[in-house]
């Protein structure tokens, strides 16, 4: 236990550097732009693997919907009426 203790003691103690002044420390201007380079590119990465999740789940969709309308038949193309058609009418016109 004593060790711990010890290790947390001289971890707890400031470090003194004579080469270190008052304004070096911390990443600086650098540091932020790369920062925010670093979360621009995260953002546009996120909007773009929704869009395709989107993308993947809807042409899933469509393409379940499709096999339902097969499966009941109902894919085939639409007969027109069956209305009687006066040939003498459609001569005059």
């Amino acid at each position: 236990m004593n060790a711990i203790y010890a290790t947390m003691l001289v971890a707890s103690t400031k470090v003194q550097n004579e080469n270190l002044d008052e304004n070096s420390y911390g990443p600086g201007f650098l540091g932020f732009v790369f920062t925010a380079f670093l979360a621009l590119a995260v953002i546009f990465l996120i909007r773009d693997m929704v869009r395709r999740v989107r993308r993947v789940r809807y042409a899933s969709e469509a393409e379940a919907k499709q096999n339902e309308l097969m499966i009941k038949g109902e894919n085939q193309p639409r007969q027109e009426s069956t209305d009687p058609v006066d040939p003498k009418a459609s001569e005059d016109s």
